[in-house]
C-alpha cells in the first residue's frame, strides 16, 4: 500500500510539474500593448533604455496582473 501511495504522488507531482508555464523574462521598461491570440498572451514593452518595443509571451497571469502604461516586470512582481 505504501508503495501505490509512494507512486501515485511521485506521478502527481510530474503532471504537475508539466503544468507550469515558464516563458522568458522580457525587457524592462514600460507595457505599450497587450496582445492575445487565442490562448496565448503577449506583452509589448517599450524598454527603459531606449531601442524598439518588444514582444514577448507571458502567462494568462503576467497578462492580467500587467496594464498598459504599468512598469514592467514589477507589475509581474507586485
Amino acid at each position: 500500500m505504501r508503495r501505490f501511495a509512494l507512486a501515485l504522488l511521485a506521478c502527481s507531482a510530474l503532471a504537475l510539474a508539466g503544468c507550469a508555464q515558464d516563458f522568458d523574462r522580457g525587457p524592462d521598461g514600460t507595457v505599450s500593448d497587450k496582445v492575445k491570440d487565442g490562448k496565448k498572451f503577449y506583452l509589448v514593452v517599450d524598454p527603459a533604455k531606449g531601442g524598439a518595443e518588444k514582444k514577448f509571451r507571458v502567462s494568462k497571469y503576467d497578462y492580467h496582473d500587467c496594464n498598459r502604461g504599468s512598469k514592467y516586470p514589477k507589475c509581474v512582481d507586485d
